[in-house]
């Protein structure tokens, strides 16, 4: 059965545009340990050594010297592994139950088949990238959020003026601690509702999964997608409209999606003319816009790309186009980090350009751009219909860091705080604004937190930054800030705890 939103009036925009915005268990398995019989007495002189009286042969604690020796090996590995046992678990103990799980960025160097590492030879664990619950159980929330919770944002108000929507301004996906897909709603008023078991999307999500939210009007309906990771690693994909106004599955399950199995994922979901990294929300309006007719020289094709990580290293591409039945296939992305997130921009006006961001194999963002306009003439520096690394980058980032772009784009860097940067995008001459980049707040993210970004208008007339994201592993933390400047201020989102 499907879960239902709100029955309040929507209002529908007549043109075909996003209004304004967006952005598991780690099973322990215990040794045996072989005990050998011990000699009742040892002889003076030599502790634990001997003659076997049947042999004539030395023995230490009644084994032979290579035994023996084998087995003292074997003891000190056995008390160095106990020794940092005991010292994890006081570590552990010194932290809350739920609270900050700071992960490691665990990398190692040989898997199994690698060139450098023959079929036969023994492989170390996978290389995997963790957050809550998958560090140490004790880290799974029994209250507010899941600890590692992914964070999604969509537009609910489809007025251009934000005084005019009669459903609120905003929405936020994320993950409960019981595991459901939900959502909250932030009024008018500035105080947010949902988050219960009548606010419930999907079931079925893995822990930790990346969430990404799509929202559009076209032909008088308002759709909303929500894309996600089930416990089977498949990505999933759930649709909702003011026509139907109840969740159903979409049309990416149809195609048995297979992401990389590991504790984080990359992938993001983007409207075409509206995309918003971790945050797939547009602004109502955007900033830089004073009212509808700035929208007259949009495209009015409606459509999504998915980039999504389907093993460690590599990045699928799929398209999706208003009125098709399925999505297709649009392209690989190699080298790159599949547990880091995805980020993406491509609504700028009268540009033809798109922009995807991920990050590479030594924890530097790349901003990768394409142009479709086949009327332009290619050349070696601006190639049409190929996408082209920018030569900038944002180098030490946080290994599993998401990414998020509206006005500024946001990252988590490896120190895990969040920063913002102004991009000067220009194609091949994108450049990173040196001179205008901030700290958002003055905690430090989870490391690894799944955030979302973007920007919205307020009633006074201005416009506000808003950047969510986990502080303390069961909380989903929201900060706010003028555009232009100003102090951050934040406030933690009231979840349900049932």
């Amino acid at each position: 059965m499907g879960h239902r939103l709100s029955n309040k009036e929507r209002h529908v925009s007549e043109d075909a545009r996003s209004p304004g915005l967006q952005s598991v268990w780690g099973d322990e398995g215990e040794k045996e340990v072989w005990n050998p019989q011990q000699p009742d007495a040892a002889p003076l002189g030599v502790l634990g050594s001997g003659v076997d009286c049947r042999t004539g042969v030395r023995t230490y604690c009644g084994l032979r010297r290579p035994w023996f020796m084998l087995l003292l090996a074997a003891s000190i590995l056995l008390l160095l592994a106990i020794a940092l046992g005991v010292g994890l678990g006081v570590g552990l103990n010194r932290s809350s139950s739920y609270a900050v799980s700071h992960s490691l960025c665990l990398y190692s160097p040989l898997t199994r088949n690698s060139p450098s590492n023959p079929s036969n030879a023994v492989s170390p664990v996978n290389t995997e990238y963790l957050i809550g619950g998958a560090i140490n159980p004790r880290y799974y929330t029994r209250t507010g959020a899941l600890n590692g919770s992914g964070i999604a944002l969509a537009s609910q108000s489809f007025a251009q003026d934000l005084s005019e929507g009669t459903q609120g301004s905003i929405v936020m996906y994320f993950q409960h601690h019981s595991g459901d897909i939900r959502w909250v709603q932030l009024g008018n008023d500035g105080s947010w509702t949902g988050g219960t078991v009548s606010e419930v999307v999907a079931v079925d999500a893995k822990n930790s999964t990346p969430l990404s939210a799509v929202s559009y009007s076209w032909e008088s309906v308002n759709t909303w997608h929500i894309f996600y990771i089930d416990k089977t690693n498949t990505i999933r994909q759930r649709t909702n409209s003011n026509a139907t106004n109840v969740w159903m599955d979409g049309p990416i399950n149809d195609l048995n999606l297979k992401a990389n199995d590991a504790t984080q994922v990359g992938m993001q979901a983007c409207w075409y003319g509206s995309d918003y990294g971790d945050s797939d929300y547009t602004h109502t309006p955007l900033p830089d816009h004073n009212g509808p007719d700035d929208f007259k020289d949009e495209s009015r094709e409606v459509g999504m790309h998915m980039w999504y990580a389907s093993d460690s290293t590599t990045f699928q591409q799929l398209g999706w186009r208003a009125g098709d039945e399925t999505w297709a296939h649009q392209g690989t992305f190699s080298n790159m980090d599949g547990h880091a997130g995805v980020g993406c921009y491509s609504w700028a006006e009268d540009s033809t350009v798109t922009y995807v961001m991920m990050v590479n194999a030594v924890n530097s963002v790349e901003f990768h751009w394409r142009d479709t306009n086949t009327n332009k003439t290619a050349t070696q520096e601006h190639p049409i219909n190929e996408w082209v690394k920018a030569s900038a980058e944002i180098p030490n980032v946080n290994c599993a860091t998401s990414l998020g772009y509206t006005n500024y784009f946001y990252v988590q860097l490896e120190d895990n705080t969040i920063n913002g940067y102004n991009i000067s995008w220009g194609a091949e001459r994108t450049t990173i604004l040196s001179d205008d980049h901030f700290l958002v707040g003055d905690e430090l993210g989870i490391s690894g937190t799944h955030l979302s970004v973007t920007a919205i208008p307020d009633q006074g007339g201005g416009n506000s930054l808003l950047v969510f994201y986990q502080v303390e592993g069961n909380d989903i933390t929201e900060y706010t800030r003028d555009l232009l400047a100003g102090q951050w201020t934040s406030t933690e989102i009231e979840i349900p705890n049932s």
